[in-house]
């Protein structure tokens, strides 16, 4: 619940920003999301469906991504207006290597990463992973500097393999409307 209302604060902001010009016509702001279906990514498409953002004259153009480096190319390149559910190491990545970019507010706070095995499996700490697989999502993502960290922190020869984000929504979602 958190994580939707800092993302509503962000595109509340977003639209103050546009409020503060006059607009004669509906301006058109466009944002790369991370993830569709997440509930957390969910506020852009729900708010411009509940015409929430249309009231305000702003018209939203949504482009889903895998996530992180995914969507942060797009603001990068300046083909996007604003970028979220890229995960907050790898926005910071991305801004400490020099991106022209500006952070300017949170999904979440905390970490929503978890690392995890099998229950029946041997690895019962990092110091178990040496040799093993560990799979991160892509690459530049916060889940991949996380296990870049993990490995040099533990001193662990463990193989990284990016595994991909989680698939966009294929079928259109159930429940109230």
């Amino acid at each position: 619940m958190i994580r939707m209302h800092q993302l509503a604060v962000a595109l509340a902001a977003a639209t103050l920003l546009s409020a503060a010009s006059p607009a004669s016509a509906q301006d058109k702001l466009k944002l790369t999301i991370g993830q569709r279906g997440n509930w957390d990514t969910s506020i852009a498409h729900l708010g411009s469906k509940a015409g929430i953002f249309k009231k305000h004259n702003l018209e939203l153009e949504l482009l889903y991504t895998s996530g992180s480096g995914e969507t942060l190319q797009p603001v990068i390149a300046a083909g996007a207006d604003m970028g979220f559910a890229v995960g907050t190491q790898g926005a910071m990545a991305a801004y400490a290597k020099g991106a022209p970019i500006r952070i300017i507010g949170a999904e979440s706070t905390g970490e929503d990463s978890y690392w995890y095995v099998r229950a029946d499996s041997p690895v019962k700490s990092m110091a178990g992973m040496k040799g093993r697989t560990m799979a991160y999502s892509t690459n530049g993502s916060s889940t991949h500097a996380n296990a870049l960290a993990f490995v040099e922190l533990y001193k662990v020869d463990a193989k990284l393999i990016a595994t991909g984000g989680f698939p966009g929504l294929t079928a259109r979602p159930r429940g109230p409307r």
